[in-house]
């Protein structure tokens, strides 16, 4: 018949033919071959004496291509027949190929590539045709003359001249994969057998767990309900929540969609609705079966809460065997049975992170059940006991317990240390010589503390960060619901008419909700001494700030620090000052106090706030903590010069 010529560069083909992917060839291979209405797919691989891959095949016993058809398959780069045809002509399958793509996938295989079909052609009789091409050549594809024949309907693959990649064929795990791609459509076509080296692909021998779950979907088109199948296997495949018809074929994998910590599934979704609207899957999430795919994820959730459940049984059931469960009978009362219950959950949920140690996996249970079958309104003498907590901190604790969950509170306690890393890293570039002398206060210093504003203060939030007292007005005005509607404003001056930049102003809502403490924050330079012209330049933006009647409020109190490692004498003077709070060097009436503050006790407040929670997590932040935790969270920023 000649050679067919595909309109395409040759880069351009190989692209497509992701030759990097020996395995998703393969499936392609075979869904094909499922596509032709096949019943068995035999995939063969031929392995030297190295344990290297010298060929491989794929045959399997489908209707085949007729002779005067394979122009057509072979010829065009795109719109393939399964685009208009939606079902196989006679078992009417949905179809999985579409793109007209699948035979470049080959040559991820091998270099020589052969397709011997055997198919009837138009008149009844049966015809044989090869059809070969080269990855040399991947846009020519030659096609023989039909040859009469009289064998049994099917497709031959073989790929020679193996591709670079073609090795991972050999993986362990390459059955499993393939296992999870066709697990739905084997389950619903037990009649098909796929072979893979000799061996039947069989889901339930690499699955965990399988469950359906039919659903009810009123608007189902006069199709069948649909069906939710979740298979659960011992390693992750990658979770994917399939949009398959009802038999099986794959149409589109959106994500999952839930929270399953621990498990790896597979959810595939079935109905044969999803075969007419194949093309508008990808929109999914926003037309009108999004209801649907919602139902499935709610079922989801049920099945994942349901196994977690019985992954609790079974767990109990080992410690109770192991002789490491702390309690010895059944609740008597239904408040016991109310902890035990809350005991079996918290610890079935970190039981990953249990000491392997028979003896330290039993203390670690026994002090769990301590800490929460104390009474509400008590103590906790065990926290007591090993912490040495204070009843306030205690009952904090508790609280913190009952109202988060367990994976919030290790987050908190990620949270705390990475804190306290931060203090030891914040010494490191305030107080270390050949630190501080070279750090800069706008391009280093200032965006490293702008991301750690809580070490002004727990409640105040981030409002401004080096603006204008313009811009300080403005945000000002917002938080006070006064924002102008047209957004012009006087211009905010100090006394000598220049503008002011602001490095930072943060806010928090006082106490009681009876109005707003504003904190703006100039920070200096370490090598920079808090000296009188510092002073000056923290009290002219308070005047400006005071003197404009725009930021007049009696509900807002303002406080403004000037920040250094090292103040002068008479600043140092003026924030000893007996009449006031320690570090206060002014108080101006409207409720404005001035501040000059050092390093070293911004460090000391936030250290004693921590004190509790460094004892509690036993955490001594080393200098290489510190280095580590300002190239992770401020790398772009943190100076070059901070080293372990």
């Amino acid at each position: 018949m000649g050679t067919v010529h595909i309109e395409a560069k040759p880069d351009h083909l190989l692209r497509l033919a992701r030759q990097r992917d020996p395995v998703g060839a393969v499936v392609e291979m075979i869904w094909n071959a499922l596509d032709a209405e096949a019943s068995l797919v035999n995939v063969d691989l031929e392995i030297n004496e190295l344990d290297g891959v010298e060929s491989v095949s794929i045959e399997d016993d489908g209707h085949g291509m007729p002779n005067a058809s394979c122009r057509n398959y072979f010829g065009g780069l795109g719109g393939s027949w399964k685009t208009a045809a939606k079902v196989s002509p006679r078992l009417k399958r949905g179809l999985h190929g579409r793109s007209g793509q699948g035979r470049l996938r080959a040559f991820s295989l091998g270099g020589q590539v052969r397709w011997i079909t055997i198919a009837e052609a138009a008149d009844g009789r049966i015809e044989r045709t090869v059809i070969s091409g080269t990855v040399d050549r991947p846009a020519d594809f030659d096609i023989s003359e039909p040859e009469p024949v009289r064998l049994a309907c099917g497709t031959r693959v073989e790929a020679s001249v193996p591709a670079d990649f073609v090795s991972r064929l050999t993986q362990d795990d390459t059955a499993q994969q393939l296992a999870s791609t066709f697990a739905p459509f084997l389950a619903a076509n037990p009649d098909v057998r796929i072979v893979y080296q000799g061996v039947p692909l069989d889901p339930a021998t690499v699955w965990t767990g399988m469950a359906e779950y039919p659903l009810r979907w009123p608007d189902s088109d006069g199709h069948p309900a649909p069906l939710l199948r979740v298979i659960e296997w011992p390693k992750d495949v990658g979770r994917v929540l399939a949009l398959c018809d009802a038999s099986g074929v794959v149409l589109d994998e959106p994500s999952p969609g839930i929270q399953a910590p621990g498990y790896h599934f597979t959810a595939y979704l079935l109905w044969d609705g999803f075969v007419e609207r194949r093309d508008d899957l990808p929109l999914a999430e926003t037309d009108e079966i999004a209801p649907l795919l919602a139902l499935a994820r709610e079922k989801l959730r049920a099945h994942f809460k349901r196994r977690e459940q019985e992954r609790r049984v079974r767990l109990v059931q080992e410690w109770k065997t192991e002789g490491v469960y702390p309690y010895a009978a059944g609740p008597s009362e239904p408040a016991q049975a109310v902890e035990r219950e809350m005991f079996d959950e918290v610890a079935a949920r970190i039981a990953r992170r249990l000491p392997g140690a028979t003896q330290s996996k039993k203390t670690t249970l026994r002090l769990l059940r301590e800490v929460i079958s104390r009474d509400p309104s008590g103590l906790y003498p065990v926290l007591d006991e090993l912490f040495r907590l204070p009843q306030s901190e205690q009952e904090e604790l508790k609280r913190i317990l009952q109202r988060t969950s367990l994976a919030e509170v290790i987050r908190a306690t990620g949270q705390i240390t990475d804190r306290l890393d931060f203090l030891a890293a914040l010494k490191k570039l305030v107080f270390e010589p050949e630190v501080s002398r070279t750090l800069r206060e706008r391009s280093e210093l200032h965006r490293i503390v702008e991301r750690e504003t809580w070490i002004f203060g727990d409640a105040h939030a981030l409002m401004i960060s080096d603006q204008s007292l313009d811009a300080v007005l403005l945000r000002h005005l917002k938080e006070l619901g006064r924002e102008p509607v047209d957004g012009r404003l006087n211009p905010v001056r100090r006394e000598d008419g220049r503008t002011g930049i602001v490095d930072l102003l943060l806010g928090r809502v006082r106490r009681g909700g009876s109005g707003r403490e504003h904190l703006v924050v100039e920070l200096k330079a370490p090598r920079v001494r808090i000296g009188q012209a510092e002073v000056a330049q923290i009290k002219s933006y308070a005047e400006a700030i005071v003197s404009d009647p725009q930021f007049r409020d009696a509900r807002v109190s303002w406080d403004f620090w000037v920040v250094s490692t090292e103040m002068s004498e008479v600043v140092r003077r003026d924030a000893a000052a007996p009449n006031r709070p320690p570090g206060c060097i002014a108080e101006w009436e409207g409720g404005v106090r001035i501040w000059a503050r050092t390093w070293s006790e911004i460090i000391d407040d936030c250290e004693a706030r921590l004190h509790f929670y460094q004892d509690r997590l036993n955490h001594d932040p080393a200098a290489e903590h510190a280095v580590e935790y300002l190239q992770r969270v401020h790398g772009e920023v943190a100076p070059a010069t901070v080293t372990a």
